[in-house]
């Protein structure tokens, strides 16, 4: 007797297509697709994307930006901004010999609760000497705290990305050192509601 042949079902026929959006701090645009053949599968997903394709600003460029899906409604991903980083490449055109770059890294609370991990980054036009550099220091962390402290993280973090809040620290700094460029370099939310994924999206 003959053997029945049994035909193998294409795992992408049973999927289904979603399309992200970014929370609402970004307009709640799109950001990206993806494919799961069960929803809940896409909790806790990540995509990063480059600034620029929210901003439409070619100066935004060099910040890719983190979102988290948290919710999935029909056929529509949400998201939540847990985060950002400035592109490798770009901090290392601003690394210059006989200058200095001071790093400051510190955790910040903002309004709604949540805790910022922060790497934040001050490029001088000459060498800071080290009680210089604590002093850059001081300031980088007086200024965020502040600012972040009356800010929900999601806030902070995109004026972070689009607004002029390292200018303010730039002419503090300026009296101690001349300024090529101060940047929030790294922000990650410590405190989320779900766990971290194990793979981000392409």
């Amino acid at each position: 007797m003959a053997r029945r042949r049994v035909k193998a079902v294409d795992p992408w026929k049973l999927k289904r297509w979603y399309t992200i959006v970014a929370p609402k701090v970004w307009g709640e645009k799109e950001i990206a697709e993806t494919a799961a053949d069960e929803p809940e599968k896409l909790i806790g997903r990540t995509v990063r994307i480059p600034a620029t394709d929210l901003t439409g600003s070619i100066g935004h460029v060099q910040y890719i930006l983190k979102f988290q899906i948290v919710d999935v409604a029909g056929s529509v991903a949400k998201t939540e901004f847990v985060g950002y980083e400035l592109d490798n490449a770009f901090v290392k055109r601003l690394t210059r010999r006989h200058t200095s770059k001071i790093e400051t890294v510190f955790d910040v609370k903002s309004r709604d609760g949540k805790t910022l991990h922060t790497k934040v980054f001050v490029w001088t036009a000459v060498r800071a000497s080290r009680a210089q550099a604590t002093a850059i220091r001081k300031i980088v962390i007086e200024e965020i705290t502040d600012f972040v402290s009356k800010k929900d993280a999601a806030e902070a973090m995109k004026e972070f990305v689009v607004g002029d809040v390292t200018k303010k620290i730039a002419e503090r700094i300026k009296k101690i050192l001349p300024v090529r460029r101060v940047e929030v370099a790294k922000v990650r939310v410590l405190e989320k509601a779900i766990a971290p994924p194990e793979a981000a999206l392409a």
